[in-house]
């Protein structure tokens, strides 16, 4: 199997991040891959700021435009594509990972699990997780996803154990509190913390993070990679640039 791991500059303008998308999944069509993952809240990027007056209308529905629309561009490209999106279900908001075929259907729906990802004092009823790590078989593979805090959540590392996928599929916003694209301290101090947890869960895990400025969203530093069960990284991206993995694994 080919795959795509795929960087892309997110901003505030949702149109020209799926428009960057859109480009990057011709470009991995082209290059021959068979899936193209993006990193978590792909669209939007993940901007929350505890007002639910905005938090809420950064969602969208799950199926809806979004889905709808890269759904329809894996059947024209004959490819799979994953990426990460906010889920607005009526006044619940959810961060959720999504799977689509060349089919053109809908293949996987994630909904995070590990509540990092908003303020410890938000609204519960208003942000919630998941709490089903499902897989889906497809002709290139048997997959689960885990969302950026959840490859640390040991419930998510046993659910995913129990679906015994071929591999886990990780999109995540990842950034330094400096703000800053850190490559020396994330080989010295991040990345092994993230190949332990691989270990963990024994299974290939395709990263791709999200990459955005300071201002935007604290500086999500971008970086992608293939760690495979046992620990050894194939391939990666250097941080603080867009870019596209293309890998045989």
């Amino acid at each position: 199997m080919n795959v795509s791991l795929v960087v892309h500059r997110v901003g505030a303008d949702t149109a020209k991040n799926i428009e960057r998308m859109d480009l990057a999944v011709t470009q991995s069509a082209k290059a021959g891959a068979h899936l193209v993952l993006f990193s978590e809240a792909a669209t939007t990027g993940l901007i929350l700021n505890n007002d639910p007056r905005h938090d809420l209308m950064l969602g969208e529905p799950v199926p809806g435009p979004a889905v709808t629309h890269f759904a329809d561009l894996a059947k024209s490209s004959r490819i799979h594509i994953a990426f990460g999106i906010l889920e607005r279900d009526g006044a619940a908001l959810y961060d959720s990972a999504i799977l689509v075929g060349p089919s053109g259907d809908m293949l996987l729906k994630y909904r995070r699990i590990d509540p990092s990802w908003h303020t410890q004092m938000g609204d519960s009823k208003l942000y919630r997780e998941g709490t089903e790590c499902p897989a889906v078989d497809t002709p290139i593979g048997r997959f689960s996803f885990a969302i950026c805090g959840d490859l640390f959540n040991d419930t998510v590392a046993e659910q995913v154990q129990e679906q015994h996928p071929g591999f886990l599929l990780m999109p995540f916003a990842r950034c330094f509190d400096s703000g800053l694209y850190d490559q020396k301290r994330w080989e010295t101090e991040e990345r092994r913390i993230y190949i332990e947890r691989v270990q963990k869960m024994a299974v290939t895990t395709l990263m791709a993070n999200s990459l955005g400025e300071r201002s935007f969203d604290g500086g999500s530093f971008g970086g992608a990679m293939v760690v495979h069960a046992n620990g050894r990284i194939t391939h990666s991206l250097q941080l603080g640039m867009p870019g596209m993995i293309v890998a045989a694994i």
